[in-house]
């Protein structure tokens, strides 16, 4: 199932109110004193249709509808978290900062909530090059205690471990006997693994062929992601 990004800002919302027992500012109109306050921000309304959306068009139109609320609010906490500062209210003026960061952070996610209206990743190389399925991937794989397949491929994949130090740490985290986060490989793959630590040639770890290994763990988690996706439950 899709995030609710509307229940995110009212949760916003809802610490703003819960710190301060007030509601949130006022926006400000951008017509001067004739209308000195406007009865909405429009984030609510942006959010909910953006929640609905069911085809890209539709959800790329909310999210700029989103974005331009946000963008005109923002000033508005940072005036009004000013003020409180200035006044000695340090509550206040902390909580307008947070709502300020909650808008910047709902305004980064649904950037990248957009991607799940693409098609699906064609390979698996896609799924951690993609920020939005790279998420659903890894909440996959948490729940099947299988993240540690999902953070060494990682670490593979963006060419992380050709140093020696980063070999080093990367074998005695996911690959060494007593590993904390084992990985499951090919035994001719541990055994070059164990045998390049042994002399102590970190660099020479065979890590394409454990990223190879890695793949077969992981093409079995893609599909339970696709067949979770397929059934709204992601």
């Amino acid at each position: 199932m899709a995030k609710s990004y509307l229940q995110s800002w009212k949760k916003a919302k809802d610490r703003f109110e819960k710190a301060t027992g007030k509601k949130k500012p006022d926006p400000k109109s951008r017509f001067g004193k004739l209308f000195s306050k406007i009865s909405s921000t429009g984030l609510e309304g942006a959010l909910k249709s953006y929640d609905a959306a069911t085809t890209v068009k539709d959800a790329q139109k909310h999210a700029r509808a989103f974005q331009t609320a946000a963008g005109n609010y923002i000033p508005t906490l940072d005036a009004a978290g000013k003020a409180a500062r200035q006044d000695g209210d340090a509550v206040y003026a902390e909580a307008c900062a947070d709502m300020v960061a909650a808008l910047s952070k709902i305004s980064a996610d649904v950037v990248t909530d957009l991607e799940r209206f693409d098609d699906l990743p064609k390979n698996i190389d896609g799924y951690f090059k993609s920020p939005y399925w790279f998420k659903l991937l890894q909440k996959q794989a948490k729940k099947e205690y299988s993240l540690e397949n999902v953070e060494l491929y990682d670490l593979i994949l963006r060419r992380k471990l050709s140093k020696e130090d980063a070999s080093r740490k990367a074998y005695e985290e996911y690959v060494d006997p007593k590993a904390p986060k084992e990985v499951n490989i090919r035994s001719a793959t541990l055994k070059a693994c164990r045998q390049a630590a042994a002399q102590g040639k970190w660099a020479s770890i065979p890590w394409d062929d454990v990223s190879f290994d890695l793949g077969l763990n992981l093409s079995d988690t893609i599909g339970r992601l696709q067949s979770a996706v397929a059934a709204g439950e992601m």
